[in-house]
């Protein structure tokens, strides 16, 4: 038995490496557009520190960052929750983890036909696909529904008369979970200053969940797609569902024989 471990010992280290090496991108990748980062280099920059105190001996250092130490990385673990739960989200969507808990597939076509009436008719409006990470907070302070879905209900929340019209729409599966719902603006700097509370909003809750969120505006009547911090135009309605579908990781046949619609390419402020 010894002899056989010895055997594939190279090969079992080899595998070791490279999940750590995997592991590691994926939380470089993770965290290199947040917060996160600056803290984790300051965590850095304080162990070489710590390094640096010890070989030159010096006491006093050594001891205060010692003892801090232990306080730094329960801080860490408190400011980083947000980055901590989109890692493990991450983790847990990987396609070996699928069986554990199936998806119910959204129903996109009547997603993307809801979409593209309101673009057209340039009603504003924020719909949030869920995935793993549940706002319990949000839903319990917006109203709940819990409704089937269908391009006729979504048109009808966004509708400006409509008491449901102002907030986001929260899809989780394939049911209508809350209608307006209120997100958090995003903090980034770096957010054109032509965007209104609309996107801002949907940047915002992005940056804090791993929800994938479509946005058309009420000036333009552009679609936007909003993942992780980032936002992705929609210039034909025939982009959006698969771009949906990478994003959701479905696997829904789009129509060959589906019209290319353009969407309006000029975006100003939205309210």
């Amino acid at each position: 038995m010894s002899e056989i471990l010895d055997f594939i010992r190279p090969g079992i280290d080899v595998i070791d490496i490279l999940l750590v090496a995997f592991l590691f991108y994926r939380i470089y990748i993770l965290l290199s557009r947040t917060r996160a980062m600056q803290l984790l280099v300051g965590f850095g920059i304080i162990i070489i520190l710590d390094f640096l105190a010890r070989y030159l001996n010096l006491v006093t250092i050594s001891w205060i960052i010692t003892n801090v130490s232990s306080y730094l990385v329960f801080g860490l673990i408190v400011l980083l929750q947000p980055e901590l739960r989109r890692l493990f989200s991450e983790i847990g969507r990987m396609p070996i983890f699928h069986w554990i808990n199936p998806r119910t597939p959204v129903p996109l076509d009547e997603i993307e036909q809801a979409v593209k009436n309101m673009s057209h008719a340039k009603v504003g409006s924020i719909i949030v696909l869920l995935r793993d990470i549940r706002p319990q907070p949000i839903i319990d302070s917006a109203v709940r529904l819990d409704s089937l879905i269908s391009a006729e209900i979504l048109e009808t929340i966004f509708f400006k008369d409509s008491p449901l019209h102002d907030g986001a729409v929260l899809i989780e599966n394939n049911r209508i979970v809350a209608a307006s719902c209120y997100l958090p603006l995003t903090n980034s700097g770096k957010i054109k200053k032509t965007f209104g509370a609309r996107h801002r909003s949907a940047l915002g809750f992005s940056e804090e969940s791993d929800a994938v969120i479509i946005v058309t505006s009420e000036e333009t009547g552009k679609i936007s797609i909003i993942h992780n911090g980032e936002m992705r135009p929609i210039h034909k309605i025939i982009e959006l569902k698969p771009v949906l579908n990478e994003l959701l990781l479905q696997t829904v046949r789009i129509p060959e024989n589906k019209q290319k619609e353009t969407i309006p390419e000029e975006h100003h402020g939205d309210r």
